[in-house]
């Protein structure tokens, strides 16, 4: 798979039956707000195929991208409007970042805490068990059902344009992109940094106006938004993980019979195992092609990281009572 994006309505449009003969009994719009969609395009397309197997036709999966939605409603909805537009039902479906979900349900900002997961494999057996549902239950007050956690993206690294992080020294007065939570912001502030959140889409602008020097993100990011093209330098940090979720409408998801629910639950975990797969694969194989690029790759030795990640952790006074110590310490305890 290369790491150009896809054409999402192209995918799931080849997977549909002709109108003529298709009597579908739902639609099921799924707005797809994740940059770059590249790791999805497998992953649609089994979610497509499992809903339409499993339901006999009787759910029609319609997918867009966020670009697409905002064109289609001539708005400009951002992936926090998002997640409210898909609480107040006017979309069936949605797949958006962890940071955005934060912004209604808090507690989602706990799974971006530095160093809460060993390594992907820790990370995998966690969103498998009950404690993903306990992050995910967490959206229902607000209409909305959580089906399941994919990576879009891994580890966070932190690229820049000739800046090597090699110590907590190298921190010092950097400006760094961020997302929506908190928590990077306080983290980086404990070294002498301060955090810049802005959207994804902005980090080029932000770069060379000068507002940022870096930005925290992943190497699927990185490469397939082109910020290849901006930034020459990747500092190998994977302090957090980079997680999206998958939800749907709770009123929606009601209308459904049993079998139906049980099928696009179903439909929702085998794609976010796909997307979690083609998420590492795509990173191995960008890191790979960053020398060929012209990328340098910086990693800390193992004594300025280990000062690095106990710096980071710092965090966690402040933000394990807040999101629940017990929680936390479930995800840390877990094999």
């Amino acid at each position: 798979m290369s790491a150009t994006a896809f054409d999402v309505k192209e995918t799931i449009r080849k997977l549909k039956k002709p109108a003529s003969i298709r009597q579908s009994e739902h639609t099921l719009r799924w707005v797809l707000a994740h940059d770059p969609p590249v790791v999805w395009e497998d992953a649609s397309r089994a979610f497509a195929e499992t809903v339409r197997e499993k339901t006999n036709g009787d759910i029609e999966v319609d997918l867009a991208t966020l670009q697409e939605f905002n064109m289609e409603t001539g708005e400009a909805i951002d992936r926090v409007e998002l997640i409210r537009c898909l609480g107040r039902g006017e979309i069936e479906m949605a797949h958006t970042y962890v940071s955005a979900l934060g912004v209604i349900a808090s507690r989602f900002w706990a799974l971006e805490l530095p160093f809460l997961f060993r390594d992907y494999e820790h990370a995998e057996n966690v969103l498998e068990s009950s404690i993903a549902t306990r992050f995910l239950d967490e959206l229902k007050p607000h209409g909305i059902r959580g089906i399941g956690f994919a990576y879009s993206g891994g580890f966070r690294i932190i690229p820049s344009s000739g800046k090597r992080l090699q110590s907590l020294a190298d921190f010092q007065d950097m400006s760094i992109r961020v997302a929506e939570n908190p928590i990077p912001g306080d983290m980086f502030a404990s070294m002498g940094a301060s955090a810049v959140s802005a959207p994804l889409e902005k980090i080029p602008e932000l770069t060379r106006a000068g507002t940022i020097d870096a930005a925290e993100i992943t190497y699927v990011r990185f490469m397939g938004t082109g910020l290849d093209k901006v930034y020459n330098v990747v500092n190998e940090t994977s302090h957090s993980l980079f997680m999206t979720a998958m939800a749907i409408n709770e009123e929606f998801f009601n209308t459904l019979s049993d079998e139906h629910q049980a099928a696009v639950m179903e439909a929702g975990q085998t794609a976010a195992r796909i997307e979690r797969a083609e998420s590492i694969s795509e990173e191995n194989r960008i890191i790979d092609s960053c020398p060929d690029q012209g990328i340098e790759l910086v990693r800390m030795n193992a004594e300025d990281h280990a000062e690095f990640r106990e710096r980071s952790m710092a965090v966690y006074d402040k933000y394990a009572p807040l999101y629940g110590e017990d929680l936390i310490q479930s995800i840390s305890d877990h094999d």
